[in-house]
């Protein structure tokens, strides 16, 4: 099996002809399914783009969302829509509201968005602002009544997706699973976060790094020793490597706009 990475492919910036060329370039790597690690688009535009992307490629594309997914939007709607998206066109699956996939002879798919949570590094000292406290109307919303505000609504997300995700293992695990590729948007540890590719990154990690996240991954891959974890996730633009334990490994992708790419064709 042949699976082909995608992640902050932000198609929006493209026109429709660049677009078509990159799903074509798909087509040619002969690619079983497709793994996006989110920002494929912006809340208006990001359904229609995923069913044209299927269109073109026919192959089963499964994701999860960025932050980038959510701009100029609510974060329940654009949920809502995602979650009904299989009905329109069945090869597109979102994987927080998928269960545990089979790909082949115990290697299983999960996935969950993933949010920062503020956690790593220093939020109140901080001197970042980035464009998620404005652009995605639930922290609009919240960054008006203070930094506090904020970040409580961070956590809210971050703390519920990781839940999920927990969830999400350990009913893999209870179904034998030996291998898991765990897929999410932001990466789950302040080590493989390296803002557009510098090595001092500390004041981003309150906004790159979801420790909630990590905490989940950690605490089941002791748990469940037996099982390999391979987790992909972008958001930094910056590919970084970390293996925290020996069944746990972490790969974060790397990207530039207007260029989407393949990260990886992984074989199983």
């Amino acid at each position: 099996m042949k699976i082909a990475w995608l992640t902050d492919i932000h198609l929006n910036f493209l026109d429709r002809n660049s677009r078509i060329r990159f799903y074509e370039f798909i087509v040619i790597a002969k690619v079983d399914l497709i793994i996006i690690s989110g920002d494929i688009a912006e809340a208006p535009t990001v359904k229609e783009i995923l069913i044209e992307m299927g269109k073109v490629i026919n192959r089963p594309i499964y994701f999860v969302l960025g932050n980038h997914d959510y701009y100029f939007g609510y974060v329940q709607e654009v949920r809502d829509e995602m979650s009904q998206l299989d009905n329109t066109m069945p090869i597109l699956h979102w994987l927080p509201a998928t269960k545990p996939v089979l790909l082949k002879n115990q290697i299983y798919l999960v996935g969950q968005d993933g949010w920062a949570d503020g956690r790593n590094g220093n939020y109140y000292q901080s001197p970042v602002a980035v464009n998620d406290s404005r652009l995605i109307v639930d922290l609009f919303l919240q960054q008006s009544s203070g930094k506090k505000s904020l970040l409580e609504q961070m956590q809210l997300f971050a703390d519920s997706d990781a839940q999920q995700l927990n969830d999400k293992i350990i009913d893999a695990a209870a179904l034998g699973a030996k291998q898991l590729l765990v897929i999410t948007h932001v990466p789950p540890f302040k080590e493989s976060c390296f803002h557009r590719g510098k090595t001092d990154s500390k004041d981003f990690f309150p906004y790159y790094s979801s420790q909630a996240t990590g905490k989940v991954l950690l605490e089941l891959a002791v748990k469940y020793e037996q099982i390999k974890f391979s987790v992909f996730c972008g958001h930094t633009h910056a590919k970084s490597l970390y293996k925290p334990l020996e069944n746990l490994t972490i790969k974060t992708g790397q990207a530039e706009y207007y260029m989407p790419e393949i990260q990886e064709i992984i074989s199983l």
